[in-house]
């Protein structure tokens, strides 16, 4: 039996269905000489230089976090699946980023090819609503202050902004269906940062001194903003998180349940009654994942796959590579070169970002036999319909973005992960409650718009779409986009890939800003100015932009670096594995 196992192994992908043994994930068993040079990229959150990541079979990428990644790659040297990788990292960001813009009581959605079924899955750990939460419009306003937009009152009750998380029951549905490693294994590169202290960035400092106002409103909050051993955490200081690592052992230890059924669900519900909140045991009980279908549109010869329906942003991103694909986007030049295929993008994405609410849209589509649904949006026969009325058409309100952090893995098998998981809200959540040592968003007033249309309790769909793209079945790209502007930059950076465009130019070139002035009130399609960063493009270029009727206006780099999406991917081909980093992008990669 040995034998015929291990032929099996050798010649295909059976092994990542077998359990492993136990494995030693510990940054305490790292090389001392590597931690401290992971520990000093860690400072900077942008690599320091553009550089090709590749490997024969295994690569990690990912926002934010060197140690993360690595965490990531030693779960994959270890024998893990993708699946396990891409958990070791999302537990990691979260220690390292001290919950600043991800959290473990946060959401996360995931895209995940099986290499031994050959199949495709889509699993949503979105937010619910509480079940006692009926009058969402009443729920503080967020402050969106950092995106450009106005600042909002947000005093009140701020226990109505949080609502059920998804994160943790991701994490354990992704590890029963498709890990190797023991579930608890993976939590140690985080668990040992949460006792041993992560080094206060200057980034982090930055944003501690923004909402130490916000966090230390609470006697919770204030003993999470001491935790570096003064009053609000400075450039260089070790920030220690016990309280956090005595919950990440609880769940290490008895799953995800313990934050579902177990001590940490009753603090969290205390806590939240406590500050406003509608939360119950019961609603945080019966949260189940919804594994879906994904969705998919074609672009430039590929199969492009995406989350289910419970993704909001999905339908618009594969709606903008089927409307580019008709409109020829990859016989133009690149988008930062050409103001053409600039024009064509900007358009395309203008109008998927508000197709399911536009009502001038849906009003055509009922003229002329469309269903008006997301799956007749990803027909090409509806791109060629829409391609030249496009202009015609009225820019629809819409709704802001959030933080997140992304990953994408290749494992040895060939197995592919692309995730995405979020706090959905401002810095912190911006709510000042913090439960075993996890800030807590305040998502449900960023959501207020939705939950209004929705029964009290129900799934919040999520603004998160991962990407996976196939040719003759078999996986070459993955994309996992963050950020206020993750729609553009998913399509742009997904475009670019299938066009073969050159890696470290499409990494480096300039991001694709959401118009959040268009998204204020109803207006034609390109009235409003399209953000573009401060000196990114030479006056001509903007020129020529303005005679094509597109204009624009530049955002100040600290709008951009606010505003910006940030994108995980690779490349994959018969023979190796790629992604690229390249300074001003969030993104780090590790491979072999």
């Amino acid at each position: 039996m040995k034998t015929a196992v291990a032929a099996l192994c050798a010649a295909a992908i059976v092994c990542a269905h077998l359990p492993a043994r136990g494995a030693d994930l510990s940054p305490g068993r790292w090389p001392a000489t590597l931690r401290s040079q992971l520990e000093t990229a860690e400072l900077s959150p942008h690599p320091g230089a553009a550089r090709i990541v590749e490997g024969k079979s295994e690569l990690v990428a990912g926002t934010l976090s060197p140690i993360a990644m690595h965490a990531g790659m030693e779960a994959l040297r270890q024998g893990g699946t993708a699946a396990d990788a891409a958990i070791a990292v999302a537990l990691t960001q979260n220690v390292t980023n001290l919950g600043a813009v991800v959290s473990y009581a946060g959401e996360v959605e995931l895209v995940y090819y099986d290499a031994a079924s050959h199949r495709t899955y889509a699993m949503d750990a979105g937010w619910n609503g509480w079940s006692g939460e009926h009058d969402p419009r009443t729920i503080p306003a967020p402050d969106l202050s950092m995106l450009g937009l106005a600042g909002a009152d947000s005093s009140g009750a701020q226990g109505r902004k949080t609502m059920v998380p998804g994160f943790m029951a991701g994490m354990q549905a992704t590890h029963d269906r498709f890990g190797r490693l023991p579930f608890a294994d993976l939590f140690q590169p985080a668990i040992w940062y949460a006792r041993n202290g992560v080094t206060i960035t200057p980034l982090l400092a930055a944003y501690f001194a923004l909402e130490k106002d916000h966090l230390s409103r609470t006697p919770e909050g204030a003993r999470f903003l001491s935790q570096a051993g003064n009053a609000l955490p400075k450039a260089g200081d070790r920030f220690l998180q016990l309280a956090l690592a005595r919950t990440l052992s609880g769940v290490a230890e008895e799953g995800a349940r313990y934050m579902y059924r177990g001590p940490w669900a009753k603090a969290y519900v205390q806590t939240v009654r406590r500050e406003g909140g509608a939360a119950s045991l019961e609603d945080l009980r019966r949260y189940r994942v919804n594994w879906e279908q994904p969705l998919q549109a074609r672009y430039n010869g590929a199969v492009v796959q995406g989350p289910g329906p419970s993704s909001a942003a999905v339908c618009a991103v594969l709606t903008s590579l089927n409307l580019l694909y008709a409109a020829g986007e990859s016989e133009l030049g690149p988008y930062w070169k050409d103001p053409a295929a600039f024009v064509t993008l900007t358009r395309v994405n203008n109008l998927a970002t508000s197709a399911g609410w536009n009502e001038q849209l849906l009003a055509f589509e009922r003229q002329n036999g469309f269903a008006g649904t997301c799956a007749s949006r990803l027909d090409p026969a509806w791109a060629k319909a829409i391609l030249p009325n496009i202009p015609t058409f009225i820019q629809e309100p819409g709704l802001p973005g959030h933080h997140s952090d992304s990953v994408v893995v290749v494992d040895r098998w060939g197995n592919v992960a692309a995730l995405v998981h979020s706090i959905n809200s401002q810095l912190w959540g911006q709510t000042g409650i913090v439960v075993g040592g996890i800030p807590i968003s305040g998502a449900a007033s960023i959501n207020k718009a939705r939950l209004v249309t929705l029964a009290p309790g129900a799934r919040v769909p999520a603004d998160m779409a991962p990407l996976i793209a196939f040719r003759d079945n078999r996986p070459v790209a993955a994309v996992a986009s963050v950020g206020s502007s993750l729609h553009p930059e998913t399509v742009r950076i997904m475009a670019g890939l299938l066009d073969g465009r050159d890696l470290g130019e499409l990494a480096a070139a300039p991001p694709l800003l959401e118009n959040f002035a268009a998204l204020g009130a109803a207006q034609p399609l390109g009235a409003a100015p399209v953000p573009v960063p401060a000196g990114a493009y030479s006056n001509v270029f903007l020129s020529r932009l303005a005679r094509a009727g597109l204009k624009t206006v530049e955002a100040p780099a600290m709008q951009t670096a606010a505003q910006r999406g940030t994108v995980a991917f690779v490349n994959i081909d018969r023979t190796r594995v790629q992604t690229a980093e390249a300074p001003g992008v969030l993104v780090f990669g590790e491979a072999r």
